[in-house]
């Protein structure tokens, strides 16, 4: 289970990196900081999908609720005729359920990074979970021309057994931890996607990007709203059960 690690802890464990010149302590801490305003321990929300796919736009509805970066349940709510199925994610165990088959089926963990629609994002990015512990990190400040800071580029490594199709994946947040840019490359170092984040409300005392233009290297995009999200609900790793995906619960 993963925990939030509180401000103050974190702030120190920066200061700390950067007086020892540990770039890898420093990038943890920063990835941390940006990991902990994009997942939370806990989220909902509504989310929102036009995706153009070969030049055809479809709508998908979903609804996510997540569980630090090992529980993870999606149910579609549309179009209708794929409405009330969806995918629930624990550790690197994953299921999908259809009502017209009935029954949950177990799908191969590397499901959570395959692009969900034929385009955009995968589960993993749906559920925030795409920055999780899987990746080795390094980073990079970036600063404008009175050398002040202005972003954090983050590049993250996979690990050798990570259940990832990525090579490696570039994140740009902002001096405020704030997530702008998803850079996905594939095992020969070429781009995948790009994913750019915008629309940034507050969230309690946090700013959280609700909007996302996510564009593949075919071209085709998709254009996420995230409707009402909501952090640290009341739930657990009981709200994260088969029941539930089909509906029973």
């Amino acid at each position: 289970m993963k925990t939030r690690i509180p401000l103050s802890i974190l702030v120190l464990a920066v200061g700390l990196a950067a007086g020892a010149q540990d770039t890898d302590l420093d990038a943890a801490a920063i990835l941390e900081r940006v990991r902990s305003g994009w997942q939370g321990d806990s989220f909902h929300a509504v989310l929102e999908l036009e995706i153009t796919l070969g030049g055809a736009t479809k709508r998908h509805v979903l609804e996510v609720w997540t569980y630090g970066e090992e529980h993870a349940l999606l149910r579609i709510l549309e179009p209708q005729i794929d409405a009330g199925s969806g995918y629930l994610q624990i550790g690197d165990e994953l299921w999908y359920y259809s009502p017209a088959v009935g029954a949950s089926i177990p799908l191969p963990a590397i499901g959570l990074t395959d692009a969900l629609f034929g385009a955009g994002p995968s589960i993993g990015d749906l559920s925030h979970g795409t920055l999780s512990e899987e990746f080795t990190v390094s980073v990079t400040a970036l600063t404008d021309d009175a050398g002040e800071l202005t972003d954090y580029l983050l590049t993250m490594i996979p690990l050798p057994d990570a259940p990832v199709v990525y090579g490696k994946l570039v994140v740009t947040a902002t001096a405020d931890y704030v997530i702008r840019e998803v850079v996905y490359y594939d095992q020969r170092n070429a781009v995948i996607r790009t994913a750019t984040f915008g629309g940034t409300i507050l969230v309690g005392e946090s700013a959280f990007p609700t909007e996302i233009l996510i564009v593949d290297a075919s071209g085709d995009q998709t254009v996420e709203r995230i409707v009402a999200p909501e952090f640290d609900l009341e739930i657990d790793e009981a709200f994260f059960t088969l029941e539930r995906l089909e509906g029973i619960e």
